[in-house]
This record gives C-alpha cells, sequence and structure tokens, in this order.
C-alpha cells in the first residue's frame, strides 16, 4: 500500500512538472507574440516605423505543403512552424555583433569552424590563414542556453579525405568527441560542408566513406549530443556527380543542409540545383538548414535595396521551405583572404540602420528560436 502511494505521488509531482513547463512555454510564447516593438539606436529599444514596416510586408509567409512531411532518423529539430536562429562565423564578426546590438535577444545559436587535420579552434583561440579567429568552447563559456554550430572543413584536395577515411585523424576526432560530451548542450556538426562544390574537389565515394568514419567513432566515444549535417553546397556539384552519390546514408545524417549566398538574388526560386536538395531531402525524411548564407554582393550605409533584391527572397524561401534553422554570417568578405571570391563585398548587418531593423523585426518573431532557458527542451535535448 505505502509503494503504491509513493508510485500516486510521484505520478502527481511529475504531472505538476510538466504542467507547469507547458505554462512557462506558453508565457514565453506569449511575450514573444504580445510584446511591442520599441527600440531605437538612442533608446536601446525597437521602434518598428513606417519604413521598417513596409520592408518586412515584402516576405512571403505562406508554407508549402510538400515540404511539412515528418521527419526520420533526426534529433534537434525545432518545434512545428519555428526555425532556429543561429550566427556566426568568427570570434572578432560575433563580438562585433554583440558591440553593435547589446540589447537585442540573442541568437540561438552559434556558427564556428575547425579542420579534420588538427585539433585546433575547439577548446582554445585559432587564427586561420583567412584572417579570422574560431574558439568553440568561448561560445560556450560566453553564452548560455545557445547551441553550437560546429563546421568541420574536410576537402577532397591534399588528400584530406582520403586520409580521414584512412584513420590517419582518429586521434583528432576522439580529441573532439570527448569534447562535445563536456559542453551539455545540442551541437550540429556539418562534417565535410559544401560537400559537392566545385571548391572542394570531393570525390563521393571518400567523401561517404570519411564521414562515416567520423560518426562511427564520435558514437562509439558516446557523443550523443551530436547532429550530423550533410551541408550541399546546393549549386552546381563538382564534376556534374549527382547528389545521391554523396549520400552517406540515412543512419549517419540527421539533417540536410544548404548555402544560400548568389542563390538569394534569385526571385523565383534558388535554382534547379537547390531544387534537387531539397526534392532529396524530403524523400529522405531529413529537416533542411540554411547551413551558410549572406548578401555576398554587400549591404551599404546609405542603400536598402539589398533587402527587397536578397533579404526578402530569403525570408520567403525559408517559410516557403519550411527551413528549420536558419545560419547568417554576419561577415566583410573584403577583408578575408578566400580564394575565389574576389567580388563577394561587405555583408554585415550594422552597415545599414535600415537593414538592421527589419532584420530584427523579422527574426524577433516568435518564429525563430533564440536564446532562453527553454530553447534545449523544445529542440528535444535531454542531458
Amino acid at each position: 500500500m505505502k509503494q503504491q502511494v509513493k508510485c500516486v505521488k510521484q505520478g502527481i509531482s511529475q504531472y505538476s512538472k510538466n504542467l507547469l513547463r507547458s505554462f512557462k512555454l506558453l508565457v514565453t510564447a506569449a511575450i514573444y507574440l504580445f510584446a511591442p516593438f520599441t527600440w531605437s539606436q538612442e533608446e536601446n529599444q525597437i521602434e518598428v516605423n513606417p519604413t521598417v514596416k513596409d520592408m518586412i510586408s515584402m516576405i512571403k509567409r505562406d508554407v508549402d505543403s510538400n515540404f511539412v512531411y515528418d521527419y526520420k532518423n533526426t534529433k534537434f529539430v525545432p518545434p512545428e512552424g519555428q526555425t532556429l536562429l543561429i550566427m556566426g562565423q568568427t570570434l572578432e564578426r560575433i563580438n562585433e555583433y554583440m558591440k553593435h546590438f547589446p540589447n537585442q535577444p540573442i541568437p540561438g545559436g552559434w556558427s564556428a569552424y575547425w579542420g579534420i587535420p588538427e585539433f585546433t579552434g575547439v577548446t582554445e583561440s585559432f587564427k586561420n590563414e583567412t584572417g579570422g579567429t574560431q574558439n568553440h568552447q568561448m561560445l560556450i563559456d560566453k553564452f548560455s542556453n545557445t547551441v553550437v554550430q560546429s563546421a568541420l572543413w574536410m576537402v577532397g584536395k591534399w588528400d584530406i579525405a582520403k586520409n580521414t577515411s584512412d584513420g590517419d585523424y582518429d586521434t583528432v576526432i576522439k580529441k573532439y568527441a570527448k569534447w562535445a560530451k563536456t559542453t551539455q548542450r545540442p551541437i550540429y556538426l556539418r562534417i565535410g560542408y559544401e560537400f559537392d562544390g566545385i571548391h572542394n574537389e570531393l570525390e563521393p565515394a571518400t567523401y561517404v566513406k570519411a564521414y562515416r568514419r567520423i560518426v562511427d567513432l564520435l558514437r562509439a566515444k558516446g557523443a550523443g549530443n551530436i547532429a550530423f549535417v550533410w551541408h550541399s553546397y546546393a549549386s552546381k556539384p563538382y564534376n556534374g556527380y549527382k547528389i545521391s552519390q554523396w549520400y552517406p546514408g540515412d543512419d549517419y545524417v540527421d539533417w540536410v543542409g544548404i548555402s544560400v549566398f548568389g542563390h538569394g538574388y534569385k526571385d523565383n526560386g534558388f535554382g534547379p540545383d537547390c531544387d534537387a536538395v531539397l526534392e532529396f531531402a524530403k524523400q529522405n525524411k531529413k529537416p533542411v538548414m540554411i547551413a551558410e548564407s549572406n548578401p555576398i554582393f554587400g549591404i551599404e550605409g546609405d542603400n536598402v535595396d539589398v533587402w527587397k533584391k536578397w533579404f526578402v527572397n530569403f525570408f520567403s524561401f525559408s517559410y516557403n521551405k519550411n527551413i528549420k534553422a536558419i545560419s547568417f554570417i554576419n561577415e566583410d568578405w573584403v577583408s578575408l583572404k578566400i580564394n575565389g571570391i574576389s567580388d563577394w563585398k561587405d555583408g554585415r548587418l550594422y552597415n545599414n540602420e535600415k537593414i538592421s531593423k527589419a532584420w530584427f523585426a523579422e527574426t524577433n518573431k516568435v518564429h525563430y528560436l533564440k536564446q532562453s532557458p527553454e530553447l534545449f527542451e523544445l529542440l528535444g535535448y535531454r542531458e
């Protein structure tokens, strides 16, 4: 009898906790929905003036029902009707972002980069040859209740992917697994990001073998807080290979990622190669994230044309295709030493006050998941 009473009390206690948790989530949603926008640079608040209202009214929010489907073999997916907001991608730009927008909601996550040959830029700061500094642990220490989108550089050139598949970098992968488990938060790992990009020269068979080896090792080491992202460049594929030839298999992929750079300037969809990736994700029941994005032809200080030419297309596409996470790279491409992007310009949000106000007027909506004590629960993450 005592045991039965104990069980009943435990059941009531758990029910109360669940009820309280649900109430907290509803209150959070209500605050986002009904709190007035009152911001200005001087008063540290958002005021949606008529110009900004007109700008965000251009965004089309209809969702194509063909891209609303049940997901399989995945993890850390936002609830229906919501999208995870991520920003990046270097310490310099993240610090600049926080300096310019100290009173804006903190994004739901931050992006960082590292390379498979060496365990650098993860636990300590590392400035790479492009001029940007990476430090995953700093993001963990500085921003509680946020996720990390971790981009793992692995290319076909210099036999990097081959060496990975042969086990040459197993020690590095094991170190990453050990670190990942200490973070106690969701990590979205983009393995060999933009695998089909011409610039990466990745042969499908070698990529698949390397990708699987990485996943198998991370799982064997118990890094269960990692979601594996299969990130396509969503443009003309290397050597004309079919997208399916790079696919490691449903058991190895939690998310499908795409890049949106020059694509975003197209009014009617982002091209047949991007469509092919979205269709493949749908067939395999995987959620889609925009893993990298930026208006690469610049955000000028005295011109808002880029809002209509890129941002409206970007947001409308995200709604229409039911994109479950977006990652914006707040970057001045001119300052980086990256081959092949000589025509890319300064695409930082704070170059233009109207653009930044419109950005926050949109992303401050409850549709976008940002930093909050409830974030991990909303993503289905359990320690």
